[in-house]
């Protein structure tokens, strides 16, 4: 049986989360008319299949085209002079079509629904082997994940970092099982977020998984051959340039970065808002790249150890990536809850894991979790990249954990569980 105190505490985690949870829906009925109104990012989703919908692929990444669509259903918002850009890729669009039979109100109701869906989805499909044992059942694992801030944010935007989350977690569960070009097919459907797909691929497969490319690569091409399809041939430098001017476009759509949960974020707060290209774009590229070497350097003697060394460098990795990609928002860090439900779980209760690894586990996962920090610095001070902090800390345990002598036997070590594989608490 689990230790009464510790029992305590994670009823006590449960307890605020719930609260938390119960705050952000009530946060969300009392913005229901401005959200249904057309004030947040699902726009740019939503006018993407209205523009498939009409034969209008090529039209994707014209902003008159797109400030004329969002007029016809988000004509009341006051708080923009132009559209809200739609960033993706292209074949990413082909997902709203469905939605764009539907009027604003009801697709956006469709999508949360179907969000929360593919929340439970992704909690089921990320494996727990020992030492990883649930602590919470899968359905209360679901509503928990209500009151993380970042997911409350993706499901107020009508953002689609859930979606990405299903896709991680389930590349988790591939790999975990050896279909590594599987895992690789998987995180090419991700490319809708390439900027960070590509670095968790690069790191999988730099640290040892080499057949992730076998599903990656061909899924990949697939999807630019498909995009070619929806917007013509000249996508393929239109939608880079496209990008790019939007970057450099202050108010063209895109966050400022000192509302970014990166490095880039925190350089801005020192350096100011730098010209494009400038000293910060110089110099979150090499830092990115040894960040990622040196994650790929210390994962790969463990990658086959059991899925104590999968699990942690793949938490390890999701965790560097967020900190060092160049357009990290805090609703990407929903891609946390994989290291939240993994290392939250039985994993930080083994008695042999050392303090100096299992004390920055448990800072950086409580301070995740906590909103009234979100709402600090985000809110309050509007300073996003503090939310690094946390996310460096939680990354500075893992390395310890990483290093533990006792890692390959740590699956032996386990707490007691029910029958279902649940801690009890």
């Amino acid at each position: 049986m689990m230790n009464p105190n510790i029992k305590a505490r994670y009823r006590l985690v449960a307890a605020f989360l719930l609260a938390m949870a119960i705050a952000n829906g009530i946060e969300i009925w009392q913005q229901h008319s401005r959200i249904l109104a057309g004030y947040g990012d699902f726009s740019s989703f939503y006018s993407s299949g209205l523009l498939l919908r009409q034969g209008k692929g090529r039209l994707l990444y014209d902003q008159r085209e797109e400030w004329r669509v969002q007029q016809e259903f988000a004509s009341t918002v006051d708080i923009r002079k132009g559209p809200i850009p739609f960033i993706r890729p292209p074949f990413q669009a082909l997902i709203f079509v469905p939605l764009a039979y539907f009027s604003y109100p009801v697709a956006f109701a469709i999508w949360l629904l179907i969000k929360i869906v593919l929340l439970w989805l992704s909690a089921r499909l990320i494996p727990r082997p020992n030492p990883f044992s649930r602590i919470y059942p899968c359905w209360l694992e679901v509503v928990l994940c209500l009151g993380f801030f970042p997911v409350f944010l993706d499901l107020f935007q009508g953002q689609d970092a859930i979606l990405m989350l299903l896709i991680i977690a389930a590349a988790l569960s591939c790999l975990q099982s050896k279909k590594d070009a599987v895992a690789g097919l998987i995180l090419a459907l991700g490319l809708f977020k390439f900027h960070l797909v590509l670095p968790i691929v690069i790191i999988v497969w730099l640290a040892g998984r080499m057949r992730i490319l076998a599903g990656f690569l061909p899924t990949a091409a697939v999807l630019v051959a498909l995009s070619c399809m929806i917007s013509g041939v000249d996508v393929l430098w239109v939608y880079p340039s496209y990008i790019l001017r939007l970057n450099r476009t202050v108010g063209g759509g895109l966050i400022t970065a000192e509302s970014m949960p990166n490095l880039r974020g925190l350089l801005s707060a020192f350096v100011g808002r730098a010209p494009y290209p400038g000293p910060i774009h110089w110099l979150v590229l090499p830092v990115a790249i040894v960040a990622i070497a040196f994650t790929v350097w210390v994962w790969r003697p463990i990658m086959n150890s059991g899925f104590a060394g999968l699990g942690l460098g793949y938490c390890l990795a999701l965790s560097i990536t967020i900190v060092t990609n160049y357009y990290s928002l805090v609703y990407d860090m929903t891609l946390l809850i994989v290291p939240l439900f993994l290392l939250g779980g039985g994993f930080i209760l083994q008695p042999g894991l050392p303090g100096r690894a299992r004390r920055p586990i448990a800072a950086g996962l409580l301070l995740l979790i906590c909103t009234p920090l979100y709402w600090a610095v985000i809110l309050g001070i509007d300073r996003a990249y503090v939310l690094i902090v946390p996310m460096l800390i939680l990354a500075l345990g893992i390395l310890r954990a990483i290093r533990w002598p006792l890692l390959t036997p740590v699956a032996t070590i386990t707490p007691k569980t029910n029958p279902q594989g649940i801690v009890t608490v």
